[in-house]
């Protein structure tokens, strides 16, 4: 595993990210060794880091950590911001802690995070690419459950959120989606797949690179590329670019 990770690394380092997302499970049960080497992990990257806490990062076994205190250790290794928001150049996004300590497995959002992703996404400044993180996938809604979708899906349609990013499935997916059953507007919605664990659910190791061509604007592109270990290190698997149109993100235009 030491081996995965100085690879992913170092491919990483060779796309020079601006901002590098984590959409949760850091750990594996979320013990204090597991997130101090997670911590060590991310130091390295040499770019600015995005987490959002996974449902393996709260305590599972440990009922009296689950139930006074099932955030310490993620907050006091990783970070103390449960919902970070990052402001870059074109660029806005919002992370929401969508596992709550009471359930298992299944997410939550409340009405304060629907909120936050109104308040902060809608105004953003104009071009700028507008991105909602969480641990469980908004949409497709079959990949997750998710209490308070609907209000978090409406939240996203009002502020015009272009792309979703999220994990929890351990397998990577990408798909334009509808924000809302009565809306015309539509995202891009990219699952990222387990990067370094052994457990990948009969898949491979993957993660997710995202380009994005300039401002968000019409004509303007947005590329996902799945990449995947080759032996030798990591080489892309599968490549989809989509284009910004008038009611949000069009379907692929080459693959």
């Amino acid at each position: 595993m030491d081996e995965l990770a100085e690879s992913l690394r170092a491919d990483i380092w060779g796309h020079s990210p601006d901002l590098i997302v984590v959409s949760g499970d850091l750990t594996q049960r979320a013990r204090g060794h597991q997130f101090m080497e997670a911590r060590t992990f991310l130091d390295s990257l040499r770019a600015p880091v995005l987490t959002v806490m996974g449902n393996h990062d709260v305590p599972l076994f440990d009922v009296p950590r689950r139930l006074f205190s099932p955030t310490r250790r993620y907050q006091k290794f990783i970070t103390p911001d449960l919902d970070p928001v990052v402001d870059l150049s074109n660029l806005v996004a919002v992370g929401l802690d969508s596992m709550p300590a009471w359930r298992w497995k299944a997410g939550h959002v409340s009405r304060r995070q629907a909120d936050l992703v109104r308040q902060t996404l809608d105004h953003s400044p104009g071009g700028a690419w507008r991105i909602l993180v969480t641990h469980h996938p908004v949409l497709p809604a079959n990949l997750s459950a998710l209490r308070g979708r609907r209000r978090l899906v409406e939240a996203c349609d009002q502020a015009r959120v272009s792309v979703l990013l999220s994990g929890h499935t351990h397998r990577s997916s990408v798909d334009v989606v509808p924000l809302g059953s009565d809306s015309r507007y539509h995202a891009l919605s990219v699952v990222a797949g387990t990067s370094m664990s052994s457990r990948t659910r009969r898949t491979a190791n993957s993660y997710s690179v995202l380009w994005l061509s300039g401002p968000m604007e019409l004509g303007a592109t947005a590329t996902v590329q799945v990449r995947e270990p080759d032996g030798a290190g990591w080489s892309a698997v599968r490549t989809s670019s989509f284009s910004v149109g008038v009611e949000g993100m069009a379907a692929p235009a080459s693959s």
